[in-house]
């Protein structure tokens, strides 16, 4: 089965290529432009990894981390930040692993396999 990953991001163009990027290596890819979107795909079809943007209009990133990880059904769904804002956000874990734009692609998807595994 192929596995799934979630791009939560407001800019067209990250979300674009980190799904073209992913999709290449053999991985499914669905979007969201904020963390309200995110939240409706995550309940309809749970994605095995979320890639997540903390700064976004509606809900942030940040605010959609903290949803998922206060859900039983959620909590376990692996996140890699991908961020233009410098620093750690202090609401995600520390062992979130935290890319920054423009993201390192061979880095970020070392690990991407490093949670769910090659495609």
């Amino acid at each position: 089965m192929t596995k799934k990953i979630l791009v939560v991001d407001d800019e067209p163009d990250v979300r674009e290529f980190l799904c073209t990027y992913l999709e290449d290596v053999g991985y499914e890819t669905r979007t969201a432009a904020d963390g309200m979107a995110a939240m409706d795909l995550i309940e309809g079809e749970k994605p095995d990894l979320i890639l997540l943007d903390l700064m976004m209009p509606q809900e942030t990133g940040t605010g959609l981390y903290r949803k998922l990880h206060h859900k039983k059904e959620f909590k376990d769904i692996p996140v890699i930040v991908i961020s233009g804002v410098a620093g750690r956000d202090v609401a995600v874990s520390k062992s979130v692993p935290v890319f920054d734009k423009p993201v390192d692609t061979k880095g970020l998807l070392a690990a991407v396999e490093r949670f769910i595994g090659r495609a």
